[in-house]
């Protein structure tokens, strides 16, 4: 397992930390820094995401770097003993004084490749490392699921409807609410689980 958060040890400054157990989560390494903003911080508020693939741990966050507010991404190829240089993720830039509280979503395909989904401004893009983004649609809140290697997001749209983005292009409105994750159940289905008020609400999408 391996666990990251925002922490403000030592200057107050939120820094990307982690650990790793390898025993179920009974008991866990010394925490380590993984990424500190040479601009004094990471982002203050938004959800870091972490994956592992075999000894690959990803870990995506968004930086504040000159004021823009991008999604970065950074690699540990030991099990998270160290990691390597942060990398930016996408082309495009978002100037912003606040956070937008809206850390975006993180996967591995079948292929040991990093799938990653993402809000810069009122749009949502998808995006591999290295490679330009691509706007999918508009809203906040987005997730990233990968199965039978095929990507399925899900994201709020500025009416509150919960969007889900199948492999095939189809989009479906599955109900109202904020904040969708995905999980596979099977190599033909993924839940989607999403807030709606003060209730939890889910929904088993065919893919």
């Amino acid at each position: 397992l391996f666990a990251i958060w925002p922490d403000l040890r030592d200057d107050g400054h939120n820094k990307i930390y982690g650990a790793r157990s390898t025993d179920g989560g009974k008991s866990w390494s010394k925490n380590i820094m993984i990424y500190t903003s040479p601009d004094s911080t990471v982002c203050e508020c938004c959800k870091p995401s972490v994956v592992m693939k075999d000894n690959n741990v990803y870990v995506m966050f968004r930086n504040f770097l000159k004021g823009n507010r991008d999604l970065y991404l950074i690699q540990s190829a030991d099990g998270g003993n160290s990691f390597g240089e942060a990398q930016k993720l996408g082309t495009g830039n978002w100037q912003l004084d606040g956070c937008p509280m809206d850390g975006g979503g993180l996967a591995i395909n079948n292929n040991g490749q990093v799938q990653t989904v993402w809000r810069r401004e009122d749009k949502i893009f998808a995006a591999v490392p290295g490679a330009a983004e691509k706007e999918i649609g508009e809203g906040k809140g987005c997730s990233i699921e990968t199965t039978s290697g095929k990507n399925i997001y899900a994201w709020a749209d500025n009416n509150a409807n919960i969007i889900c983005l199948l492999p095939d292009g189809t989009k479906k409105i599955i109900g109202k609410g904020s904040l969708p994750l995905l999980k596979s159940i099977s190599d033909t289905e993924v839940i989607c689980v999403w807030q709606q008020e003060k209730n939890i609400k889910s929904v088993v999408v065919n893919l």
